[in-house]
């Protein structure tokens, strides 16, 4: 992926300290909207624990915000394994002394037609996409319960509201986010944890696509980026990941603090017209 300007994320700018002092758990973290994210909640003062089942984009992300002055650890964890979610949650705990934001952001889709899947790579998007996210909030709210605050973020799509073309459980699962998070948010109000997700419409970052569950990075073709770009209907381009980042940043960040249960859509216009 090219880097504009010599920097990967040119359009991140200094940090305000709206995150400072906390930390920050995420997933998916080496890659994409989730490697934006790590970078600006750094610059935001908070700890992040980078979380990623691969560590192929280099430097690290981990590596990229220390080298900027920030604090961050990278953990390799699947998440979607037995004991990932609470390792990640012992892990920030350990170093960290605890955890205040969740991003759920690690994800994928496998494009076919529903009548076309096997058990297994239906199952696959399932556990990556919304059996995880369970799973992690499952680990993280114990400890978010006993402090009375937390704050989950989850990456959701512009798809959990229309549909896609031969993408069936991707819709179905990031669908299913949309109606969890607001289930959460009214389970867990009362108690002081914040549940959001963002929707983003076609952003330019690398693509997870492992089935059988190992990582793999594969770019859009010029094609598919002009596709993607025309379906952002009133801006007519694809976003930069650092521009989901910031939205991500005002769900977890105290401007967000009576915001809950919300779908946040970060889409150019993809979904304001037919």
């Amino acid at each position: 992926m090219a880097k504009p300007n010599g920097d990967e994320h040119p359009m991140l700018g200094e940090g305000r300290g709206r995150l400072r002092g906390r930390a920050a758990v995420i997933t998916g973290a080496n890659s994409g909207i989730g490697r934006a994210t790590a970078r600006l909640f750094a610059r935001e003062g908070a700890n992040v624990l980078c979380c990623d089942i691969q560590e192929t984009m280099t430097p690290r992300v981990d590596e990229l915000i220390i080298n900027e002055g920030g604090e961050a650890t990278f953990l390799n964890v699947n998440v979607t394994a037995a004991g990932g979610p609470e390792e990640m949650v012992q892990t920030a705990i350990a170093r960290y002394g605890g955890v205040d934001i969740l991003y759920n952001n690690a994800g994928g889709g496998i494009r076919k037609q529903a009548h076309e899947f096997t058990d297994e790579e239906w199952n696959f998007i399932m556990d990556l996409n919304l059996n995880a996210i369970q799973r992690s909030v499952r680990a993280v709210i114990p400890h978010f319960l006993e402090k009375e605050s937390g704050n989950i973020v989850s990456t959701a799509s512009t798809f959990g509201l229309l549909a896609s073309g031969n993408y069936p459980a991707y819709c179905a699962t990031k669908a299913a986010v949309i109606s969890l998070t607001r289930q959460m948010a009214l389970d867990y109000g009362p108690r002081g944890i914040r549940v959001n997700c963002i929707c983003p419409g076609a952003t330019e970052t690398p693509r997870f696509r492992g089935h059988p569950p190992v990582p793999s990075l594969q770019a859009a073709t010029p094609e598919q980026r002009k596709r993607m770009a025309d379906s952002n209907k009133a801006l007519l381009r694809m976003a930069r990941p650092e521009e989901m980042a910031y939205g991500v940043l005002f769900l977890a960040s105290d401007e967000a603090s009576f915001v809950t249960g919300h779908a946040l859509v970060v889409d150019g216009g993809q979904t304001i017209a037919v």
